[in-house]
């Protein structure tokens, strides 16, 4: 691997940063797990005020309106991957990759991108 190309980041799709943070709840019990900072469809890195355990599995929901005020719903199973403290040491961030969504659930998803996604323009290097 040539000395440019180490730390790469290999992600093949681009992160969306949202115009504001959403709620990331639990399925299984309503409690908020955190905030959304960046999504794909295939993962999403929240932000929220303790640890989480990673490498376990959770039942994960979105919640949002969209450009015309309706109630839209992703939910969709994910796979913590990491969490480690934030560069505020108030906050802990996490990854999740999206293990099982239906298809309605990614298209909600794309959806939401398209609605709520920062413009680039507006995106400094924030990773």
């Amino acid at each position: 691997m040539a000395k440019s190309d180490e730390g790469k980041n290999k992600r093949d799709l681009k992160r969306h940063y949202l115009i504001y943070y959403l709620r990331v709840f639990n399925r299984e019990n309503g409690e908020v797990l955190g905030h959304l900072v960046d999504i794909t469809t295939k993962g999403i890195m929240i932000l929220r005020d303790s640890p989480i355990e990673a490498g376990r599995n959770y039942s994960l929901r979105l919640r949002w309106r969209n450009s015309q005020g309706r109630l839209q719903l992703a939910d969709f199973e994910g796979d913590c991957r990491w969490c480690r403290p934030d560069i505020n040491p108030d906050f802990y961030g996490a990854g999740f990759a999206i293990t099982s969504a239906s298809e309605e659930h990614v298209q909600a998803i794309q959806a939401l991108i398209r609605d709520l996604a920062m413009p680039e323009s507006q995106i400094e290097d924030v990773g």
